[in-house]
């Protein structure tokens, strides 16, 4: 076991191992500056979390004002536990071992519900094999864990809650979750698709923790990979606008087929 942490918004460390990483250390940083245009915060709960890679970003960020998150697996809510406890985050929040909403308690309420949940409803995704862990943090078979949370998420929501999800176009369409939404009784308000300077925040975080990552132990190869992070950190607009660099544009690609379905109360 290798305990790693992913450093976010406000100097929060996040710890974690990386079985653990479900996406929240990329494409879920996006969510910060969508959630700043949309002008959402408030009292936030992540269910599906894993670490909560994407709760301690939002609240470093001060789009949330205190944080609950949930997970079935109980190792992701001990690193959650450990992440608290070493930042000093014990006042502003609370966490649960739940399987979906069953361990949440039903007066908690809610501005604002953010997950990353799994983004497949079959093993489509698996032509060329996969291993069990991965299967788990992927496979939402025929999207019954979506339906469900869809149907019990509305009694934790406060008058004007929204619910943010991030999903992966290759695994599902908008259309797919606008039936679970209004038979719910929630109110589908849009599909957000990441722009260039969403997908450049991230890999922003990304390169920062990166490069971090190399200043103990720097090989030379590493040495190479710290600079250009380094150089990124700089100006990573204009790289990507006036520099052909494979890579980065790569990435924003990649970030890019991810969407965020909205609805609410």
């Amino acid at each position: 076991m290798v305990v790693r942490y992913y450093v976010v918004e406000g100097g929060i460390r996040v710890y974690y191992e990386r079985e653990l990483d479900g996406g929240g250390t990329t494409f879920g940083q996006m969510y910060v500056p969508i959630l700043r245009r949309l002008g959402l915060g408030g009292s936030c709960y992540e269910p599906f979390s894993g670490p909560a890679f994407i709760g301690f970003s939002l609240l470093g960020a001060g789009i949330c004002d205190e944080l609950v998150v949930s997970d079935v697996n109980p190792k992701a809510i001990d690193y959650v536990k450990l992440t608290v406890k070493l930042n000093n985050l014990g006042d502003r929040v609370k966490y649960y071992t739940s399987n979906l909403l069953e361990g949440i308690p039903r007066d908690l309420k809610f501005d604002l519900v953010i997950a990353n949940p799994p983004h497949f409803k079959d093993l489509s995704f698996c032509k060329n094999g996969c291993d069990d862990i991965f299967i788990l943090k992927a496979l939402d078979r025929g999207f019954k864990m979506h339906r469900d949370f869809y149907h019990g998420i509305a009694g934790y929501l406060k008058p004007k809650g929204n619910v943010v999800l991030v999903e992966n176009s290759d695994g599902s369409s908008p259309e797919d979750f606008i039936p679970m939404i209004t038979e719910s009784g929630l109110r589908y308000k849009g599909t957000i698709k990441p722009s260039s300077d969403d997908a450049i925040y991230a890999l922003k975080v990304f390169a920062k923790n990166y490069a971090n990552a190399y200043l103990d132990n720097v090989t030379i190869g590493g040495f190479y990979r710290l600079i250009g992070s380094l150089i990124f950190l700089r100006s990573p607009n204009t790289i990507l606008k006036h520099t052909p660099i494979p890579s980065i544009r790569r990435f924003v690609k990649k970030m890019q087929k991810f969407y965020f379905i909205w609805s609410g109360v």
